[in-house]
């Protein structure tokens, strides 16, 4: 029997047949590369789920002269914002039967991000998508090939034309907001180091202070690799009778904060309210349950994908760019036990 003959996985051709148009036509289909009207769209779309076609990303490759791929650029991948926007990247990257790979640069090697972006684009990536987290990812910006199709994730608005962000600086600021409208005199403040851009939470406490005309405390800065570093916070502040709110950075460094706070008799909330951001899974199992920020990460990847999408898909066709625009993911603070 001959090798053809025993084939079961469906190709183009098959499509084309089943569709009543020719295999150029589904492959034009398939790219993006030229309009094809709406009844063969139709037509060859019932095709492929009637054969369960699964377009090669090879021969799209060779066709494209680019892969369909998408390359993230970020920093820390193992924390909680990087990993969250990345199951949002790749969730649409899966939806387009498009590649997902990422490249971590690293915040104390600023010099080699350079390399980094150049051997990660020998890939051929269709897009980039850069994490403006952090430094790294500012640097990485500088060598991103003009016309390369490019979304930045982060940063301060306006950085590029086609951006998403979150509303981290509005949740600092509704979140001390919060405390000051519960009664307390101010707020203090322990939180990892900041990345480069203004959209931060610590800025937006110390907006809502200013605003206030409250008192604006020393930040305590812990790090982010020792979270025995916030528990020392938590002490420290514990000695302090004039110490009765305190807004962590995120949630883990808030329950290491609570603890300190316990091993000097103090109370939460009876005696200090805390509150956290980002609101992890583990929030509301806490003792007491922890008041906190949710921000939709995986949102902004899925976000962030589409509108990198746009971009390829247009330049495949040889049309204009997608309009600019600029995107916010809002998030909420959500509350429970552990401020009063």
């Amino acid at each position: 029997m001959a090798r053809n003959a025993q084939r079961s996985t469906p190709v183009i051709k098959d499509v084309a047949k089943l569709a009543g148009v020719s295999a150029p036509t589904v492959s034009r289909y398939l790219n993006g590369t030229a309009n094809v009207n709406e009844e063969k769209r139709k037509r060859i779309a019932q095709a492929i789920k009637l054969l369960g076609y699964k377009p090669s990303i090879v021969a799209r490759a060779l066709a494209n002269k680019e892969m369909d791929s998408v390359m993230v650029f970020a920093t820390n991948s193992g924390t909680f914002s990087t990993n969250m926007t990345n199951i949002g990247v790749e969730r649409g990257a899966q939806s387009k039967n498009y590649l997902f790979g990422v490249t971590t640069l690293s915040e104390h090697h600023i010099d080699d991000v350079q390399q980094m972006v150049q051997m990660a684009l020998g890939s051929n990536p269709a897009g980039v998508i850069v994490y403006e987290y952090d430094h790294a990812g500012a640097e990485a910006l500088r060598y991103i090939p003009d016309g390369m199709p490019l979304v930045i994730v982060g940063g301060n608005a306006g950085e590029g034309p086609y951006q998403v962000i979150n509303s981290e600086r509005e949740g600092g600021r509704e979140m001390t907001k919060y405390l000051l409208g519960l009664g307390h005199r101010t707020v203090y403040h322990v939180a990892r180091a900041e990345g480069p851009s203004s959209n931060t939470r610590t800025n937006g406490w110390r907006d809502a202070l200013t605003e206030a005309g409250a008192p604006i405390p020393e930040i305590l800065r812990v790090s982010a690799s020792d979270l025995q570093e916030a528990v020392e916070a938590g002490r420290a502040l514990g000695r302090r009778d004039d110490v009765t709110a305190v807004f962590a950075g995120n949630d883990e460094t808030a329950i290491a904060v609570i603890n300190g706070l316990r091993e000097v008799g103090r109370n939460v909330p009876e005696d200090v309210s805390v509150v956290g951001f980002d609101d992890r899974q583990f929030a509301p199992l806490w003792k007491p349950a922890l008041t906190s920020y949710r921000q939709n990460f995986n949102d902004m990847g899925e976000r962030a994908f589409a509108m990198l999408y746009e971009q390829i898909q247009a330049r495949r066709a040889g049309e204009e760019p997608p309009q600019s625009r600029l995107e916010t993911v809002q998030g909420r603070m959500i509350i429970r036990d552990s401020a009063r």
